[in-house]
């Protein structure tokens, strides 16, 4: 049965800067490996077994509760050395995109998480309580049952409950119907969505209109888009100064950059507010390591690529050819002012953005706003508009 109550009280906690206490028994242990359960603060009597379903699906499977606080306890280690922690522990790691936006929202710099389906919980949370145990006792069925009973309301409504039907029941009735020509007329749309989509990017000179997909305006929450940069050491734009560019309108170059950003971390969070857009759009992932987009869903929230010109930056790409790739995704070129650009760049469709050499750092915050202003465009191409 699946939890959804153990997630609420994790991200209670966690927010909050309260303790995790791993439980073997009514004993506290200072391992996941010899736990059993897990309470959330101090003075927080409810315990969960570790071994219990969450609400956060991975691939539609509910993940377990120890891999969630496992996770969260080894936030601050690389990719790598978490993945070898969950091998030795034989705990199911998480791919590093569903780790940083697990801790993130943990911590509570973000109150939405896609992996996490709210939604249950009307189902779920009895379940929970099932599962739930305390110091004093487990809540049994026969407590609920009591309080349930006791509940005029709560009768009246079990009282006009009726069973529900399967979608085979509803769709066939009591005999087989062929809906072989819905497939047909499925089938035409589509060619003519196709055609739609072919004239409408021949006739736009705009660059954001060529980054519309039909996945971008599906139901559900909203997950983080991606910032791609060069990991070229003559990149001007780096994980390294990233931050101090888009959030304060700042370019460092990248030899002087001060910033405590390590490579191990492959990912930095940039945030920017946008009156107009989501939550979710308010905090940006910014990589240079496309190795561990192991799905299409990443591809799909990338918003920007900042490529040096180089074409080899490329290799490993879903659009391994310049010219596609930036067909699909918005390209932005970070040069100085007083350089040539690569003459490929404007043959690629990329924008070229353009800083002064040197202390004049007056014109930044400027250039930052007109690539914010773009940024903003495509995200809203992208579904993330507030409704």
């Amino acid at each position: 049965m699946v939890n959804s109550t153990a997630l609420r009280e994790l991200r209670a906690a966690t927010a909050n800067k309260e303790a995790v206490v791993l439980l073997s028994g009514d004993n506290e242990v200072a391992t996941i490996k010899d736990a059993t359960y897990v309470k959330f603060g101090k003075n927080n009597d409810l315990k969960y077994p570790l071994d219990e379903l969450t609400n956060l699906y991975i691939d539609n499977e509910p993940q377990t509760l120890k891999a969630v606080v496992f996770c969260w306890l080894h936030d601050k280690l690389s990719i790598v050395d978490y993945k070898n922690q969950c091998l030795e522990y034989g705990i199911p790691d998480f791919k590093f995109v569903v780790k940083t936006e697990l801790t993130t929202w943990l911590n509570g710099n973000s109150d939405t998480n896609g992996y996490i389906r709210e939604a249950e919980d009307s189902k779920e949370t009895d379940g929970g309580v099932k599962s739930t145990t305390t110091t004093t006792g487990t809540i049994s069925d026969d407590h609920r049952s009591k309080k349930q009973k006791a509940d005029p309301v709560l009768d009246r409504i079990q009282n006009n409950e009726r069973e529900s039907i399967d979608h085979n029941s509803a769709l066939r009735g009591t005999k087989n119907i062929d809906f072989g020509y819905l497939v047909k007329d499925a089938n035409r749309y589509i060619q003519q969505l196709k055609k739609a989509l072919i004239n409408g990017k021949q006739s736009s000179g705009k660059h954001s209109s060529s980054f519309r997909s039909s996945s971008d305006n599906s139901n559900g929450p909203k997950k983080q888009p991606i910032i791609i940069v060069s990991p070229a050491t003559t990149a001007l734009l780096s994980l390294g100064n990233v931050k101090d560019f888009l959030e304060k309108g700042v370019f460092v170059e990248p030899s002087k950059s001060s910033s405590s950003y390590s490579r191990s971390d492959n990912i930095v969070i940039v945030k920017h507010n946008f009156e107009n857009l989501d939550s979710a759009a308010q905090q940006i992932m910014v990589v240079d390591n496309v190795d561990l987009f192991t799905k299409p869903e990443y591809w799909d929230r990338v918003i920007a690529i900042f490529t040096t010109g180089q074409a080899w930056q490329f290799s490993k790409y879903k659009y391994s050819q310049p010219e596609r790739l930036f067909q699909k995704y918005a390209g932005f070129y970070l040069g100085y002012l007083s350089d040539v650009p690569p003459k490929q760049i404007k043959d690629w469709n990329v924008h070229e953005i353009k800083v002064d050499r040197g202390d004049k750092r007056f014109r930044d915050k400027m250039i930052v706003k007109d690539f914010w202003a773009e940024i903003e465009k495509i995200l809203l191409s992208k579904g993330y508009g507030k409704h």
